[in-house]
């Protein structure tokens, strides 16, 4: 008998707490979660994979993960860009994801993710 797949999704955070709530919140809801603490982390991830969605923090410790938002937004990823910065934080590449400002309660971060990756 075949095994059901669950859906990777990438977490880009380098606030530990906030990365082992979403991760731990995803993995209840059927999810794979891979966490990344810094841009390069991310964009070495995305070197090999492609997720099904991801939540991308603005500012990490090596900087901002533009080239992650990117590299998510030309192969038609979605992803949430959660950030304490506000709105006029995110924008430029992250100007293609769903802005979630912190913090925010990881079962509403389930939620949305469960909505962009639903049908894919």
């Amino acid at each position: 008998m075949g095994s059901v797949e669950c859906p990777l999704v990438l977490v880009a955070d380098d606030e530990a707490l906030i990365a082992l709530d979403l991760e731990c919140a995803l993995c209840e809801a059927g999810f794979t979660v891979a966490v990344a603490r810094s841009c390069d982390e991310a964009n070495r991830f995305l070197t090999d994979h492609t997720p099904a969605a991801a939540v991308l923090d603005v500012m990490l410790a090596d900087g901002e993960c533009h080239e992650a938002a990117k590299t998510l937004a030309d192969r038609g990823v979605p992803f949430v860009v959660y950030t304490g910065l506000g709105i006029e934080g995110s924008e430029g590449a992250f100007a293609h994801g769903l802005t979630v400002l912190k913090p925010t309660e990881p079962a509403e971060l389930v939620r949305l993710i469960k909505g962009i990756t639903a049908g894919r």
